[in-house]
């Protein structure tokens, strides 16, 4: 048998390597997608439910999580490796040593003032007037106190702000009367709406936050919900992020594209009742934007939740390799 030299021998054996790694990359066997309780989700459920990530992630199941302490729960233990997410929970997360990466945005602002009160008009209306919010210190929350800041208000002292735990909590108080304001994320809002509607109650939409962040910002939009995954998962099973990055974008078309089937799609993965979605859904702000081409956009409210509560990011901004492409 011939003699091997060194290069040939190291060749051979960094393509033995290369084998071996191919080799333990491996479908994601039963992955648990846990789904944002907002509209946006229905992205990654389309995904999901046309088969998108058959191959490569076979017996994915989808679960909706309620609040961000369950979808932190899940994501720490290890249980959760693939989700829709507020996109400060991933960056909180990094800052803390998790290895998370943002692959895109799909919800671009779904906030709103839903209010009885004829006076509202604009944010600075809202000043001393009892406002109900939800998800304190989470994303609802530390939104709508970023834009108050941002329109010279001091949210401790010229907002009036008092919480439930979930949006349609806030919905229902707002439908019944027990509220006369609220910030409502949809499709709560069109809920709250509609059932006030029933009682003979007149709710109306005041202003939609995006609109209050583009007159400072530059663009009504903001990075609000988005797609994550653990390094892991991007290790071990490389096809989920191939598969990811070739379907998103097809999944927002055809739910764009086809209201009704996306309203029956969140009825059934995510407990949404596919009426009031479909109403719900012009003010969704559906789209799918990789996080490294809004990366300057996330800065930028990264930066606004730096300022007005720190720890909600964890600190500071997270790193380069913090945002994938598409």
């Amino acid at each position: 048998m011939p003699s091997l030299d060194r290069r040939t021998f190291l060749a051979g054996a960094a393509a033995s390597l290369g084998l071996a790694g191919r080799a333990v990359a491996a479908p994601a066997q039963n992955l648990e997608i846990l789904l944002a309780p907002n509209g946006s989700s229905v992205v990654l459920a389309d995904l999901v439910e046309s088969g998108g990530l058959a191959a490569a992630a076979p017996g994915a199941t989808e679960r909706l999580w309620r609040t961000t302490d369950d979808l932190r729960a899940g994501i720490v233990s290890g249980r959760v490796k693939l989700f829709t997410t507020p996109s400060h929970v991933p960056a909180n997360l990094v800052a803390r040593g998790m290895p998370l990466k943002l692959l895109c945005l799909v919800g671009m602002g779904h906030l709103s003032v839903i209010t009885a009160d004829p006076s509202i008009r604009s944010f600075g209306d809202l000043a001393g007037k009892p406002i109900l919010g939800f998800f304190r210190h989470d994303m609802p929350d530390l939104t709508f106190r970023a834009i108050a800041k941002m329109e010279g208000m001091d949210p401790e002292k010229d907002l009036n702000l008092s919480y439930v735990q979930t949006p349609m909590e806030a919905a229902q108080m707002l439908a019944a009367g027990k509220a006369d304001t609220a910030i409502l994320s949809e499709p709560p809002a069109t809920a709250a709406i509609l059932m006030a509607g029933k009682e003979g109650r007149v709710l109306r939409r005041a202003f939609d936050l995006n609109e209050v962040w583009g007159r400072h910002k530059g663009r009504a939009r903001i990075p609000m919900a988005g797609v994550a995954l653990h390094q892991s998962l991007i290790d071990d099973s490389p096809e989920v992020l191939a598969a990811l990055r070739a379907g998103l974008v097809p999944a927002k078309e055809r739910v764009l594209a086809d209201p009704p089937a996306a309203a029956k799609l969140a009825e059934r993965t995510m407990q949404m009742r596919a009426p009031i979605f479909e109403k719900a859904f012009p003010f969704l702000k559906i789209d799918v934007v990789s996080a490294q081409e809004a990366k300057a956009e996330l800065i930028a409210f990264y930066s606004a939740l730096l300022e007005l509560e720190p720890d909600a990011v964890g600190g500071r901004l997270p790193p380069d390799d913090y945002y994938l492409d598409l």
